[in-house]
């Protein structure tokens, strides 16, 4: 034992300072021991950072082929309809030689063109759609009605525009005939705004060429939302609509009956029994005027194969005359009825013994008694398989009246509340949640997803938490899994909406809503 350690070990033994002359060996070891750590520190931190640096490029993410990476940029931009898309792929395919790659397996996959109310360039479009080899979608959008007069005396050819104004229908344009006759085979094709005049002279362009080997007569995804015209007249009134003759989904939104008259005589909904019967998605859109559901009725007997049917009137009122009391759809298994007046009463005419998903929007205050019974109905055919997804968005419902609806309303699984949520009048009432409780204890029993969209700033977030514990309470094995919440962001600063997810309180509910099985998430949106 050196002295230094014997020093050490007297000292430590007894409470007595340290001799004048043991401080410097002293002093001095503590220097030497100080200097060693040092540099062993460094020496650590040396060897971490090569670690780091060996299992860098030892990580799985070096593993993913090109080709998956080209599946991933393809799911981040679906769409690459816009130009600001088409810069997001090109800053990916900057980054490095290997995702430069990956973004030309990206094209492959999915290439979405879209045409707003500019001229179409035929070289471009076709560069575009060429570089994949499925998901091309082509989409024409016309935000404005159109100018020219289409006569269909002849065929539907232009006549004139009735400013005297030269030019031509971006839906005679060459460029786009030359793409539904010689362009490549899409996946899906939308019309967004044609005018039904438009639309038949682009159709009697078509029908001139040969069809088997087209674009169009091969499409098996197609969507056309008519518009209005700029000059309601002349008036069309053919027997039916053409639309591409493969098709299996088809999305459709009726022309104005303004400048689109439908005869006595004229097919239900203008489309023919054999197009319909080979559809398995259907969706169907009526914004105009009153809706006379019985052309809808007549239809849907031959949409035997219908897998999705979607029902969207609008704001608009609708009515049954003459039609079926109840139509059978032997395959359908989603049904979606979107911000109808009275939608709910349309349940009573559709019998769907498959049917698993039903979602549905109701802005508008109504009795829920057809809803809740087309639902134990439902629910019994499908052995409790019957997924019920209810949207109530931005209404005139108070407080009350959402809780009360609600109640009548069975097997709920997932319920969206739209800018529904508000604060009480006074400090005594309720709020939103406690109604809830009060009322739904046993319509929400199925409940297994909450969303709630627009709700305002000054609203507690614990008063969504003491709602998730009273379920707990009443039910141990409660089945809600899944809460979003989204205030609105109307009235906050930047820095108010964004900091949301540092605040404390929210953080300490967030951790403790996870640690009961609950997924909750709070943003500003």
């Amino acid at each position: 034992m050196n002295s230094c350690s014997s020093i050490l070990s007297k000292l430590l033994s007894s409470n007595l300072p340290p001799e004048p002359l043991e401080r410097g060996p002293l002093q001095a070891e503590v220097d030497r021991l100080k200097s060693k750590a040092l540099s062993l520190r460094a020496q650590l931190q040396e060897c971490e950072e090569l670690l780091q640096k060996h299992q860098t490029v030892l990580s799985i993410v070096r593993k993913i082929s090109l080709d998956v990476w080209g599946i991933v940029f393809s799911f981040v931009l679906p769409d690459c309809s816009t130009r600001e898309d088409w810069q997001e792929l090109l800053n990916l395919s900057l980054v490095c030689k290997d995702w430069h790659q990956a973004v030309q397996f990206a094209h492959r996959f999915s290439t979405h063109l879209k045409i707003e109310d500019c001229e179409l360039d035929y070289g471009k479009a076709m560069s575009r759609l060429r570089r994949a080899t499925e998901g091309r979608t082509l989409e024409i959008v016309v935000t404005w009605p159109c100018k020219f007069h289409h006569d269909p005396k002849e065929g539907g050819s232009i006549i004139s525009r009735p400013d005297g104004r030269g030019g031509e229908c971006v839906f005679s344009t060459p460029a786009l005939l030359r793409l539904m006759t010689e362009g490549p085979v899409l996946d899906s094709l939308s019309f967004h705004g044609v005018s039904p005049p438009c639309y038949q002279d682009l159709l009697n362009h078509i029908a001139t060429s040969d069809l088997a080997s087209s674009p169009w007569g091969s499409l098996t995804k197609f969507a056309v939302y008519f518009g209005s015209v700029w000059n309601q007249s002349p008036v069309f009134g053919p027997e039916s609509i053409a639309v591409p003759p493969r098709i299996t989904s088809l999305r459709f939104k009726l022309p104005n009956p303004k400048s689109f008259r439908i005869e006595a005589h004229s097919l239900p909904l203008l489309i023919q029994p054999s197009i319909l019967e080979r559809l398995t998605t259907f969706s169907l859109e009526w914004r105009w005027s009153e809706f006379d559901a019985t052309m809808l009725l007549n239809a849907l007997p031959h949409c035997a194969n219908l897998d999705t049917l979607v029902l969207n009137f609008g704001d608009c009122s609708w009515s049954c005359k003459d039609g079926p009391k109840a139509v059978l759809l032997p395959k359908l298994r989603e049904l979606q009825l979107t911000e109808c007046e009275d939608s709910l009463k349309f349940l009573n005419f559709i019998d769907a013994p498959r049917l698993v998903c039903l979602n549905l929007h109701i802005g508008t205050a109504t009795r829920p008694d057809d809803l809740s019974s087309f639902i134990t109905k439902q629910f019994a055919r499908s052995q409790g398989a019957l997924y019920v997804t209810l949207r109530v968005f931005r209404s005139f419902f108070s407080n009350w009246d959402i809780p009360d609806f609600l109640q009548h309303v069975p097997h709920i699984a997932r319920l969206i509340l739209d800018g529904c949520v508000s604060m009480p009048e006074d400090e005594e009432d309720p709020d939103f949640f406690q109604d809830l409780n009060s009322y739904c204890k046993h319509s929400l029993s199925d409940l297994k997803v909450l969303e709630i969209f627009g709700l305002p700033r000054e609203f507690p977030i614990g008063w969504v938490e003491d709602y998730i514990f009273s379920r707990r309470k009443e039910r141990a094995d409660d089945g809600l899994k899944t809460v979003v919440v989204k205030y609105d962001p109307d009235g906050m600063s930047d820095s108010e909406s964004g900091s949301v997810k540092s605040l404390k309180p929210v953080k300490r509910i967030v951790k403790r809503m996870r640690n009961t099985g609950v997924s909750f998430s709070v943003e500003y949106s």
